[in-house]
This record gives C-alpha cells, structure tokens and sequence, in this order.
C-alpha cells in the first residue's frame, strides 16, 4: 500500500514537472541605463527655456532635458575630452568649448554637435557669444578665439595689456601667459576675461586691445598684485556692473567698468575654497556656486553675501550656476550633481535619471 501511493507521488511530482517545463524560462528585462550617476563630472549648464537645459561635462558627456530634469537624453559629441562650457543665444544655435581646443555647435536646439576647426590644442576654459554670428573663445597659455561667422572660422588671439611692458621681473613671470578662465562679452566692442593671477582684462573695441583692471582690487586687504587670487568666473548685467568669482571665496565687483573692489561677507567662518561661477540679476541680486558645496548669495545691490542652504548635504564641489529667470535656476557638478529650481531658489531638486 505504500508502495503504491510513493509510485502515485512520484508519478504526479514527474508529471508536474513536466507541466511547469513546458513553459519558457521566464526573461527578466534588463536594468535600464542610468545616464547620471556619481562618476559624472558636470561642468557647466545652460537652461534654453523652461523646460529645455543643456549640461556638459567629463568625458565629452552631454546631456539635454525637454521636461525641466525630469528626463534625459545624451547626444553624441564626438570626443571624449572635458567639455568645460556651454552657450545658447537662442533656441537652436548654441556653442561648446573643452579640452584640446575642443568646439563643438549645434543648430537644432542641442540634439545634434558638430565639431568646428578651432585651429589650437589649448583648453577652451569659455566661450561667449552675443548671437549666431559673433563669439570668442578663452584658454590656457592666455589665448583667445575669435570668430565673426558662428565658428565656421576661428581667428586666433592673443589677450595682453600694453602695461605688461613696464612690469617687475617677478610681475611679468607672474603675467606671461596666464590661464584664462572666463569671458563675457555685451557686445561686438565690449567685453572681459578673468583668470589666473587675479587677471581682469576688459575691451571695448572686441578684443584688438585689452585694458588690465585687477590693479585697482590694491589697497584693501591685498597690497601685492601678486597676491590678488586666481579669478574663475564673471557675470555682468550690463557694462558697467559685474562680479567676478576665485580663489579663497573672493568675490571681486565693479560699478562703473574700471575699479574694482571686493564684496564685504557675512558668514559663520570665513572661506577657504574657490567660487567658480556667478550669477547677477538686474536688481542687484546674485548668487554664486564653488568647492565643498559651497552657495552664497548677495539679496541685494548693497547687501553682504550670505552662505545659501540648498535643502539638503552637499558633499562636492558645485561647477555652474545658471539663471533662465529670478525663479527658473541650475546647479551642477561632481558626483553627477544636477540641480534645478523653479522657485527661485527656495527649493532645489536633483535629477536621478
């Protein structure tokens, strides 16, 4: 008898496994790629409208939104150099600059790149350009692009004062070809570059002659030019008023395009890491983003700048700020940071595609 009922049970276990391999091995889908994650170095970000922004980083990644970060997608560059900056003037044409001379364009909003002949090897630190035609280019070993026709060509400069002429020994060491971080250009004539060495150079006849200004920033805690700190960035709201950003959390400003003095802080404990990038408004207000999460903001023309909290620990150093508007904002940097408002800064949310 229990013979019999261990042949049934053995009869029915064979039988069931028979039934449950008649069907295909279930296919578990694969894990979707993540486009960010924490070995992402973020350099820069540019916010096209409210919906579209473009961010650039390591490895020739670049990244474009259509839905205010919610979503991404990553267009083909071509290289797998840095790419340090990125500029729209409208709603298609916009510019990238990077390592090894490193310019790439784009007519379609971002979707597609093409390189452009740069003609240098140098990194391409910045670039800035008043519209489709019209755009420089700044670098290492203090060179500068300019071109007249969107980047089809690129002529190359060189950006030096006539005061260079006259400089001490240990000056003109310090002034011979110094890196240059940052340009900004108003118009045709009117532009600045910021770099290393504290160097604010500024233009009025686009870039045929330079003007050095940092000499005015002696006098107050600095009495050696040798000693003005390295500037990363600058921002104006028209040519007379913009702030640049350095080393030792400096924040540089001028009122009138000539002299230049440092903004008075308001903080806890003073600064030890470099401000990369600022951002002004026409009212006066600004902000500005550095090393170890750094954020401070100015709520006003004559207010003292103020360490900002952003919700939440940041443990990397932040690269690009950048303002569609007073409420529409972007952040990013290392460990694949990106972060956007649309509060003017009172909330900040992070992308996690």
């Amino acid at each position: 008898m229990h013979v019999k009922r261990a042949s049934r049970f053995l009869i029915g276990l064979a039988a069931l496994s028979g039934i449950m391999g008649c069907h295909p091995e279930e296919v578990v889908p694969p894990l979707p790629t993540r486009l960010i994650s924490i070995a992402d170095k973020f350099f820069d970000v540019q916010a096209i409208d409210a919906d579209h922004a473009v961010v650039v980083g390591y490895g020739g990644k670049i990244l474009l939104t259509s839905d205010g970060g919610f979503t991404w997608t990553q267009p083909k560059s071509g290289t797998v150099g840095a790419l340090y900056k990125v500029h729209f003037v409208d709603a298609n044409n916009g510019w990238i600059s990077g390592q090894d001379g490193i310019i790439l364009h784009s007519t379609d909003g971002g979707k597609t790149w093409s390189k452009q002949s740069s003609g240098t090897n140098v990194y391409l630190f910045s670039l800035s350009f008043i519209d489709a035609d019209h755009g420089w280019a700044v670098g290492d070993k203090s060179i500068a692009l300019q071109t007249n026709d969107g980047g089809t060509h690129w002529m190359l400069r060189k950006v030096a004062t006539e005061e260079q002429k006259n400089e001490r020994p240990e000056e003109a060491i310090a002034s011979q070809d110094p890196v240059l971080y940052d340009v900004k250009f108003l118009s045709q004539d009117v532009g600045w570059v910021a770099g290393e060495f504290g160097k604010l150079f500024h233009t009025v006849d686009g870039g045929k002659s330079w003007t050095g200004q940092e000499g005015s920033l002696l006098g107050q805690d600095i009495i050696d030019i040798l000693d003005i700190p390295t500037f990363f960035g600058i921002a104006f709201t028209n040519p007379e008023n913009g702030i640049a950003v350095g080393l030792e959390g400096k924040i540089a400003r001028t009122r009138d395009a000539k002299m230049w003095k440092f903004e008075p802080m308001q903080v806890d404990y003073p600064f030890v890491d470099p401000l990369f990038d600022p951002a002004v408004f026409a009212d006066g207000s600004a902000w500005a983003v550095g090393a170890a999460g750094e954020v401070v903001r100015r709520s006003g023309p004559d207010e003292k700048w103020q360490r900002q909290k952003l919700g939440m620990e940041v443990v990397t150093w932040l690269r690009s700020i950048n303002w569609l508007d007073q409420n529409n904002g972007w952040i990013v940097g290392g460990y694949g940071l990106i972060l956007h408002t649309k509060d003017g800064g009172k909330t900040w949310i992070p992308s996690l595609a």
